[in-house]
């Protein structure tokens, strides 16, 4: 395939005429008159014109302070985590361009619609947050665009993702230490990398702790409490059948909808059953018992998602790829299993 022509930047305007690249800016914005030597102007003008150069927009943009606006395309931005995110990015973009949410069309997730209605925008820039894997198949941008939690650069885009390693074995380390050896997962079903990562990564942790992830996962469609409810309450009997004493969700929602379960069928946390979530969200040190989570650093993914957008769009180069660090912050709903469990063999 043939590769795409590279842009033309001030840059190369000014390294053909042999000058700054502020005198090339000057030139452009109409403001060179008694800043620029006339004999300057008129060999940036026919450079430009020889070179081909075009305005970046969203640069000049960001150079002058008028906001074209930026993009934020959320699976559900009524959950907190999104919230969380959007706070942090927000931050980062504050002094440069207004911010706009473009929720999903219908469902819990955005769609190819809701994508074509940001690309048919006038934005300097798009931030896509959990992206499906689907969606990026045929996604082509026409602006600045930087993935959020997609679970890596996908076609040439900058993704920033959390990166789940330490804080897994942290985790594995605490549950096993506490006596746990058998552990099962209570997931989302999404087709996305960083979602499906989380459950294969918390396997292979326990894994190389001697304990194992039962093999009954409960994978749920719906990102609501109640759904989480529900489906704990038909699979428990199952997971306490085959031994297990304690529970990680996929999302700490999940985690409060499995608490309002156990509360309702008097199974003690912690005790009978250890529980933790993931996303550490701003209500789960207040519930009782406080639950032990994976922080996803939401504030911090969404502001360095901002910082490489302004980047991109000042630059025009794309900035690297990025991981923030997850961490375990461990409160009161997980602690030693009422019944001591005996070391489980490592499955090969």
């Amino acid at each position: 395939m043939r590769e795409p022509a590279r842009r033309v930047t001030a840059r190369d305007v000014a390294a053909d005429v042999g000058c700054s690249v502020s005198s090339v800016s000057l030139v452009v914005s109409g403001k060179a008159d008694g800043r620029v030597r006339q004999e300057t102007q008129d060999a940036i003008h026919e450079a430009i014109a020889r070179l081909g150069y075009r305005l970046n927009t969203t640069a000049s943009a960001l150079a002058s302070g008028t906001s074209l606006g930026v993009g934020f395309l959320s699976p559900d931005p009524t959950n907190p985590f999104f919230s969380m995110v959007l706070d942090g990015l927000g931050d980062a973009l504050a002094d440069h361009f207004a911010l706009s949410v473009l929720v999903p069309t219908g469902g819990a997730d955005y769609d190819r619609g809701t994508v074509r209605r940001a690309l048919a925008g006038d934005f300097a820039g798009l931030v896509l947050a959990s992206p499906s894997e689907r969606l990026l198949d045929d996604f082509v941008p026409t602006c600045p665009t930087i993935l959020l939690d997609a679970g890596g650069p996908v076609n040439d885009l900058a993704s920033i993702d959390v990166d789940l390693g330490q804080a897994l074995s942290e985790l594995a380390a605490h549950l096993t230490g506490l006596g746990h050896r058998r552990i099962a997962y209570l997931g989302f079903r999404r087709e996305k990398a960083s979602v499906q990562g989380r459950r294969h990564q918390l396997a292979s942790a326990l894994q190389q702790r001697g304990a194992v992830l039962d093999p009954t996962t409960v994978e749920i469609t719906e990102l609501t409490e109640s759904a989480a409810q529900a489906a704990f309450t038909d699979t428990w009997p199952v997971w306490r059948a085959n031994g297990v004493s304690a529970i990680v969700c996929g999302d700490e929602l999940f985690a409060y909808g499995v608490l309002r379960s156990c509360r309702a069928q008097g199974i003690r946390v912690p005790g009978e059953l250890s529980l933790v979530g993931f996303d550490n969200l701003p209500y789960s040190s207040l519930i009782d018992p406080p639950l032990t989570s994976v922080d996803l650093s939401a504030r911090l993914l969404g502001r360095t998602a901002g910082e490489a957008l302004l980047d991109l769009v000042s630059t025009g180069r794309p900035p690297a790829s990025h991981r923030v660090p997850a961490t375990l912050v461990v409160r009161g709903s997980t602690a030693a299993p009422a019944t001591p469990q005996a070391p489980q063999a490592i499955a090969r």
